[in-house]
């Protein structure tokens, strides 16, 4: 499955859009339908209420069995039933005790030992859920979990609708679920799904929501399989399913000296290099291409790097005789390239490699959380942003969650939080002017605006960056909310009553930010909705930097008055920007140098 899957709908035409490199497009319905897709489409969005099957597999869980069972019932999703699996435990019926303890509410099955695989296998043959989620027995859900994957699958289009599967970020703690630290990922389309899922391992199984009917298509977990049963389902699964990521941690994952992924490390290990093996070998040619950018030689480089650094050594060696295999193939640079990652990677490997065993496991997790943050800290700096093109730049802030966002890419002024108030304030102003026409310029990846009652004719949500424009208009997108690809400072835009550029010109020079305010005039709109802080005396430009806040009413905007101003009620940074508004011009009114 390659190419980006977008979806987008008219009153006029309803199609996919299946993008590999070219735009093209397949008409799945004759034109008399259409309507009764859409009413179809608004039903689904209404009524979508499917059970869903809460699985708990548990081996000698009395520690923190109680804990996972009462996050389940804790769900604000209605419809859905718990299923508690003992996998044999030897613990003096210690867990057999807490399972009954809830009676009616769940559902308990007692079995020989069998291993995780087994546990889970019996559940979906059991389950009368639609949809299976799985929880760990020393995890917890957080209270909303299944009812946003819901709201998210319920905007799917009727043909993805039971052909997607959901997954979240997670956080992971040691003794306080309330002081978990985020474990963000990067936001992928389905079609690099498999490809990303061989290079990290960094998806958590409780995360995912999934179709009963995936299980009956693609099988069930592998019993033979320990430790690495899940991520061999989900490389299957991936063939044929849509893995849409929601950027919001949905789970709290524990992390403590007896859980199994670390007293069962020696056999994680070893089917983790068979594993991998196998994914890299199965990886096709279009998926190396389209998710790595790069040549094959170098993909395969890139994906053995990512092995050695990680421990597997085979799983390195066999994308190793790949890359080598392809230098017949290859340009002299791409082998160069290619080759100086592998060197490197062998040397840090065998650097690093008499080290690790002395690491306790939850060490090198806040290891791998501080180089996460080390790497942020190199992408933002200066050295690396001076020379990048705009949309270079701000495709790496997303692919890398760079502005570390708890709650969304955008950064933490895109939380619910910091939108409050504009929130409550947008649709009065909407109504106030009489806008039909609303373009969202930056629209970023739309985790605030969803919640904002958009009484508008059309919604157009504009960004620079190719993965949040696909995601958005495969996730949100209707016969009333579109979203394009566009860069701000030279691409026509589409026609509107207002735009509303927040957070976007702070993060540009004067010259790109100038160039943006011209376009967004010889567009035709009439109003301007934008970020200003009305305490600056005066702007500087961007310089090295990355942000800093603007005045458009200080030069080199010289702003007139706004029309209106809306106070955002900024708390970020100790309330140092207690200043920061919406401002509401005429475009007419507004004269550029």
């Amino acid at each position: 499955m390659s190419g980006h899957l977008i979806y987008e709908t008219s009153l006029d035409l309803l199609f996919i859009r299946y993008d590999k490199g070219r735009s093209c497009s397949i008409r799945l319905l004759e034109e008399n339908s259409n309507v009764k897709k859409i009413m179809l489409m608004r039903e689904l969005k209404g009524v979508f209420n499917p059970k869903v099957s809460i699985v708990i597999p548990v081996f000698n869980g009395s520690d923190f069995l109680s804990q996972a069972i009462e996050s389940a019932l804790a769900q604000t999703y209605c419809n859905f039933e718990v299923l508690v699996v003992n996998d044999g435990s030897d613990d003096s019926e210690e867990t057999e005790h807490i399972a009954l303890s809830y009676g009616d509410s769940i559902r308990y099955y007692r079995k020989a030992n069998g291993g995780v695989a087994s546990a889970l296998n019996l559940a979906i043959e059991n389950m009368s859920g639609e949809y299976f989620s799985w929880l760990s027995h020393d995890d917890l859900y957080v209270s909303n979990k299944v009812e946003r994957q819901i709201e998210v699958l319920s905007s799917m289009p009727p043909e993805y609708l039971h052909r997607t599967i959901i997954y979240s970020d997670y956080s992971v703690f040691t003794n306080n679920p309330d002081k978990s630290i985020p474990m963000m990922m990067n936001g992928v389309a389905p079609e690099e799904f498999r490809y990303w899922l061989t290079i990290k391992n960094v998806l958590h199984g409780c995360t995912l929501l999934i179709p009963k009917a995936a299980f009956q298509e693609i099988g069930k977990f592998n019993e033979t399989l320990r430790t690495t049963q899940d991520y061999d389902l989900w490389f299957r699964m991936a063939k044929k399913y849509l893995f849409v990521h929601m950027p919001e941690c949905l789970v709290k994952a524990r992390c403590h000296p007896e859980q199994g992924s670390i007293k069962m490390s020696r056999v994680a290990k070893g089917e983790c290099n068979t594993l991998l093996s196998d994914f890299v070998a199965d990886l096709t040619p279009d998926e190396l291409l389209h998710a790595s950018r790069q040549k094959t030689a170098v993909a395969y480089a890139q994906i053995a790097a990512s092995m050695w650094y990680r421990g597997f050594s085979r799983a390195g060696c066999s994308a190793t005789l790949l890359s080598f295999k392809h230098f017949p193939h290859s340009s002299f640079s791409a082998n160069t390239s290619a080759f100086k990652i592998i060197t490197k990677s062998l040397a840090m490997y065998y650097m690093i490699k008499p080290f690790r065993k002395f690491i306790p496991p939850h060490l090198r997790l806040l290891i791998r959380k501080w180089l996460e943050y080390k790497k942020t800290q190199s992408l933002t700096s200066p050295e690396f942003l001076r020379n990048m093109e705009l949309k270079e730049k701000f495709s790496k802030i997303y692919e890398e969650n760079i502005f570390r966002g708890r709650a969304s890419r955008s950064g933490e002024g895109a939380d619910l939080e910091q939108t409050r108030i504009i929130r409550q304030e947008i649709p009065k102003l909407i109504r106030k002017f009489g806008i039909k026409t609303f373009l969202d310029a930056p629209c970023g990846d739309w985790y605030w605006m969803k919640e904002v009652e958009l009484s508008v004719g059309q919604y157009i949500g504009v960004d620079i960056v190719e993965d949040i424009i696909a995601k958005n208009q495969y996730t949100f997108g209707t016969s009333q909310i579109s979203f394009q690809c566009l860069n701000l400072t030279e691409d026509e835009l589409p026609k509107s009553d207002l735009i509303f550029s927040r957070d976007c010109l702070v993060h540009l020079s004067f010259s790109d930010a100038l160039k943006i305010l011209a376009n967004f005039k010889r567009s035709g709109a009439k109003y301007l909705l934008t970020t200003t802080f009305t305490d600056r005396a005066e702007n500087e430009d961007l310089g090295d930097g990355f942000w800093r806040p603007l005045n458009k009413q200080r030069p080199p905007f010289n702003f007139p008055e706004p029309i209106c101003l809306i106070n955002e009620g900024c708390t970020e940074c100790d309330n140092l920007y207690v200043d920061k508004s919406l401002g509401l011009w005429l475009l007419q009114d507004i004269n550029l140098p």
